[in-house]
């Protein structure tokens, strides 16, 4: 539920002793519970369970009324947005690129080039990976039992200037350019974004390509650059790193 939710149906998920804080619905969670046994204790069914449920999909609009009488959202009226964990950022800048290994097992790596899961990078206290670092993955060195989401300026910086990153915006720029059906603005906000794009923002779309192009003047691939470009700022965006 923490997972999906950010917050738990308990509050101090390292202790459900006495000295912890009480569950906020004790029904739904002994209910979760005997799901969990009941289904063999497979993990699974207890996601699916959990995401297709009317709460999970419950908006994240504010209303004002609501918020007065429940302003920590501890009735669940809303969804409060969260932000995607390191390893799930990593991964989705991969995927959308077309650029992700699917491949299962093996041995881990410490290659932040790794197209691999971000699950298979080596635990090492002395050679962490810093995008993940950055966006709040632990050392290893101690049990986690909740992340913080911190928002701080070298992460919005590494989104715009980290290499990696750099690569699998050219590598969603050269997926579209293959792409017969659709242009390619539309393309690139529904791989990212999982939307079509609004009327102004296609708009503002067209003219940074158009204004990135010109900057791009003289060299072969003008259009592709300002294409890249254009998907690496859709990578910034928060509306990419936040499940809403």
């Amino acid at each position: 539920w923490q997972r999906h939710f950010g917050r738990g149906l308990v509050a101090t998920p390292s202790d459900f002793g006495v000295r912890g804080e009480k569950p906020t619905h004790p029904e739904l969670l002994d209910y979760l519970a005997n799901e969990l046994i009941r289904n063999g204790w497979k993990l699974k069914p207890l996601h699916k369970l959990i995401m297709s449920s009317a709460v999970y999909r419950t908006t994240s609009d504010n209303e004002a009324a609501k918020e007065k009488i429940d302003r920590d959202d501890l009735l669940l009226w809303r969804f409060r947005p969260r932000r995607l964990e390191a390893e799930a950022i990593r991964d989705s800048l991969l995927f959308v690129s077309g650029q992700l290994d699917e491949k299962m097992y093996g041995q881990g790596t410490l290659d932040e080039g790794s197209k691999r899961r971000s699950i298979y990078f080596t635990v090492k206290r002395s050679r962490v990976i810093p995008m993940l670092s950055i966006f709040d993955a632990p050392d290893g060195t101690v049990g986690v039992a909740e992340r913080p989401a911190t928002t701080i300026a070298p992460q919005a910086l590494l989104l715009l200037n980290n290499p990696h990153v750099r690569v699998w915006a050219k590598g969603l720029a050269q997926r579209i350019a293959t792409e017969k059906e659709g242009d390619n603005i539309r393309q690139i906000y529904r791989l990212t974004l999982s939307r079509n794009p609004t009327k102004d923002e296609q708009a503002d779309a067209e003219a940074f390509l158009k204004t990135q192009e010109t900057a791009y003047k003289g060299k072969t691939d003008a259009k592709q650059l300002a294409l890249t470009d254009f998907c690496q700022v859709l990578f910034c965006l928060n509306e990419f790193v936040y499940v809403d």
